[in-house]
């Protein structure tokens, strides 16, 4: 979630450090879910308690960063600027 706040602070300077912030977020996305999903999957038949819970908890972060990014989208797009007044740069 850090990433993905840094990644609408800094998207609007279309420079080398926002490329990099975004590139990192949506890996860092990507992993959670794949690997949530995988370790769901994998241990269905017999859960460990630990390990269903880090998945459950990865699964949910990868969705609510995934939504707050489709919310800020939409939120641009009737007009609401989510990253602030920023001097542009």
């Amino acid at each position: 979630m850090a990433l993905l706040g840094a990644s609408f602070v800094w998207a609007h300077h279309w420079g080398f450090q926002a490329d990099t912030l975004v590139v990192a977020w949506a890996l860092a996305t990507l992993g959670a879910l794949v690997v949530s999903i995988r370790v769901l999957w994998s241990y269905s038949l017999w859960p460990t308690r630990l390990a269903s819970r880090l998945a459950k908890i990865g699964l949910t972060g990868g969705i609510v960063s995934i939504a707050a990014l489709v919310l800020s989208g939409i939120a641009y797009g009737v007009g609401i600027n989510p990253t602030g007044v920023c001097g542009g740069g």
